[in-house]
């Protein structure tokens, strides 16, 4: 009999020993509480016929082993999982009837924040959850600057350029500024005259072909007096009349502004509009434009227009003939075109809010000119706030109502008439002004609309916003009421299996469900019915072009009991989340232009991730279980075994330091292996063969950048396959791994 199993007897209690220790064995029965063999006692272990003198082995589960091998998921004795509620929300427990021990299973993913770079949360069994170590992108080159970034779920490194303006220092490679705390002065820069520095880094100090500033000031401003395009320069410039658009003072990242003086002048006659457009060369021009009534050297009161990266635009309506001074504000020696348009005087829209809002006819095209506008709603679509101060992410709104005399289908189409941005629509209830009063909301795009099933009879009304200051072409086309397809909706939406991958045509689907991943796109949901704790990982395959999104909700389909939601414009999406309690559960798929998609799900019992230590190479690879299986390990201290096909040119022998795990078949299956949550840009190459390490088999190596880890899903035949972890272009450092293993016969 192997040490630590139990004798089949009818009672599981203590043996009450007889014959020549009988005293002894009586003294033994009383402290066992012997004699009634049919109560189980739930603080026996049977150490079996085998075991040492201290009555159990160094494989009883971690019973009577040393301090530093204590297994810290066993607590207390047990009878059954109800004794075994330790209040600690991030582990799962049970009784463990083999050692009648309280095990109390830590997941991860219950404390995580959803944060990247502050590291991974982690359960400890006894104390609950903990923060870790944040994410470390230090290196030890001291020519770069290493950076945690958020969106992309990765490390960025740059040249070291501690003023931002684009110009790593002179003693590093590739840089030449002489003067890394001043974002002027680089080797990139204008030299200025007459100001007693070095500007553009090459020794000499106002040389013959430095540069003066031109239109800096009221006095040499710029006089334009009809339609036409011009270039401006901010050479040398300084920002002389800064406004609320273009404040004084230097941003977070130290980006210097200028201006230029222009003088629109208004001919005699008539009031005019005059439509002006500013774009800078590059997304970081920082592009604005400002005007006033008050005398031009002494603006008070200024009316302006942000910038929308590289591009601002004012409108001006009915100026009445005279001079009007136009600020033209940017980074600092940038070049700039300016566009002006004179035109017959005209008023301003006056759709502004919902109490102004203007009424939209079904089949009538409808000019909305956004350049005017300001900000009175908020949607659920509405971009990031930008992380640039003087950069805007949205245009102001205009409003629109319409009424529906009985149940309709609504698509509105929202087509922009310049490239300044991409338009944005709310649809909205009665009481229209609240965020609550929102019922959908779309990003517009060419070919794509806003859909809105079976409305009911009453009031709605419309907004209308963009990226950009652009105009927009806006057309409502209401339909007879349509009855929604199966898959539309949370309330018993079809099926889906684990392992089963379903195509999925999201024509004629509505943005009908409010998960919070991508809000106002059409999505599809299907119910995923789990029997035990299980792991699960939705993965979305999606169009060309498009963005996506894939979710585990609850039956309510709700942002607040959302379990996990994964949002990419690169396929495929995926969304992961451990430990789910058994129950039924909805698999929610979206397209933001509403393409058709691929939805899957896979499925496993749920279990803590496994610490890979060591697995090299061919010596001692870690074994998957033919379930597959969650593992973490760190290659920053290994070694480099192992080639892979997908890697970058140009590398080291073998390339990035790797582990080896092995997994074994013994049936077809699909397998699919997930690097989600990896620190560092990560390579996955799967091998066969009968022998380490075998030979990469095709299409089973994939490289993972920035926020795309790497993602394998395999059909393979039964046998044996090695498992290679590695990093894409050098890179090493902490990841993590899941295998899901679907057996073709399921």
């Amino acid at each position: 009999m192997r040490s630590g199993s139990r004798p089949k007897h009818e009672s599981r209690g203590v043996l009450c020993p007889t014959g020549k220790f009988g005293v002894f064995g009586l003294f033994l029965g009383i402290i066992s509480a012997c004699g009634n063999g049919s109560v189980q006692s739930p603080f026996h272990v049977d150490a079996g016929s085998e075991a040492g003198a201290a009555g159990a082995s160094a494989t009883d589960g971690g019973l009577n082993v040393g301090e530093d091998t204590i297994d810290p998921t066993l607590g207390g004795p047990c009878a059954d999982d109800e004794q075994c509620t330790d209040d600690i929300p991030c582990t799962s427990d049970r009784c463990d009837q083999e050692l009648q021990r309280c095990r109390h299973l830590p997941d991860d993913g219950e404390c995580a924040d959803e944060l990247y770079c502050n590291g991974e949360e982690l359960c400890d069994p006894k104390l609950g959850c903990r923060s870790g170590p944040p994410v470390a992108c230090a290196d030890a080159d001291p020519c770069t600057i290493e950076t945690c970034v958020e969106k992309t779920h990765s490390c960025a490194r740059a040249p070291r350029d501690a003023d931002g303006d684009g110009d790593p220092v002179w003693n590093c490679e590739g840089g030449g500024d002489c003067n890394d705390s001043d974002p002027s002065v680089n080797s990139e820069a204008t030299e200025l005259c007459k100001n007693g520095q070095d500007d553009d880094c090459d020794g000499t100090v106002d040389e013959d072909d430095c540069a003066s500033p031109v239109h800096d000031d009221c006095g040499d401003a710029l006089r334009i007096d009809a339609s036409g395009f011009t270039s401006l320069s901010l050479a040398a410039t300084a920002l002389d009349y800064p406004t609320e658009c273009a404040p004084a003072g230097k941003k977070p990242n130290d980006v210097v502004l200028g201006d230029v003086v222009v003088a629109l002048d208004v001919p005699a006659g008539d009031p005019r509009d005059v439509d002006v457009v500013v774009r800078g060369s590059g997304d970081d021009s920082l592009v604005s434009l400002a005007t006033t009534t008050d005398p031009c050297d002494h603006p008070v009161k200024v009316s302006c227009s942000p910038s929308f990266g590289r591009v601002s635009r004012l409108r001006l309506y009915g100026l009445a003939p005279g001079l009007y001074p136009l600020y033209v504000a940017g980074k600092a020696g940038s070049e700039l075109s300016l566009s002006v348009t004179f035109s017959a005087a005209s008023t301003a829209p006056p759709n502004e809010t919902c109490g102004t809002a203007l009424p939209i006819v079904a089949g009538v095209s409808q000019t909305a000119i956004l350049a005017h506008s300001t900000t009175d709603l908020s949607s659920a679509c509405d971009p990031e706030a930008s992380s640039d101060e003087l950069t805007s992410v949205k245009s102001g709104e205009l409003v629109y109502s319409f009424s529906l005399p009985t149940a309709r289908d609504v698509r509105v189409f929202a087509s922009p008439l310049d490239d300044f941005g991409v338009p944005e629509l709310s649809l909205r209830n009665a009481g229209c002004k609240d965020a609550s009063n929102e019922l959908t909301c779309r990003i517009g795009s060419p070919g794509s609309a806003l859909f809105a099933r079976a409305l009911p009879a009453g009031q709605y009304f419309l907004s209308v916003a963009s990226s950009g200051p652009g105009d927009v072409d806006l057309r409502l086309e209401e339909f007879a009421a349509t009855t929604p397809p199966a898959d539309q909706g949370c309330a018993d939406p079809p099926p889906i299996a684990a392992g089963e991958t379903l195509d999925v045509s999201l024509t004629d689907h509505a943005d009908a469900v409010e998960v919070g991943c991508l809000p106002g796109a059409p999505d599809s949901s299907h119910s995923l019915t789990l029997n035990d704790a299980s792991d699960v990982l939705l993965v979305a395959r999606i169009s060309a072009h498009d963005s996506g999104a894939v979710s585990l909700a609850s039956p309510s389909c709700s942002e607040q009991t959302r379990l996990s939601c994964g949002v990419s414009g690169a396929s495929p999406v995926r969304a992961q989340a451990y430990a789910v309690p058994p129950g039924t559960y909805r698999a929610v798929v979206e397209s933001a232009l509403g393409s058709p998609v691929t939805l899957s799900a896979f499925t496993r019992k749920a279990q803590p991730a496994t610490l890979v230590a060591f697995a090299d190479d061919c010596s001692a690879p870690l074994e998957i279980p033919a379930t597959g299986g969650r593992f973490k390990g760190n290659t920053a201290n290994l070694h480099a075994d192992f080639s892979a096909g997908c890697d970058v040119g140009n590398q080291a022998k073998n390339g990035a330091p790797d582990q080896l795990l092995h997994l074994r078949l013994e049936t077809k299956s699909r397998v699919v292996l997930d690097m989600a949550g990896s620190q560092y840009d990560t390579m996955l190459s799967v091998r066969g063969g009968a022998t380490c390490p075998g030979a990469e088999l095709e299409l089973a190596c994939a490289a993972g950048r920035a926020a795309a880890r790497s993602f394998l899903d395999l059909d393979l035949e039964s046998g044996d396959y090695y498992v290679q972890v590695d990093g894409y272009d050098g890179q090493a450092g902490s990841w993590s791994l899941d295998v899901y293993v679907t057996p073709d016969s399921i």
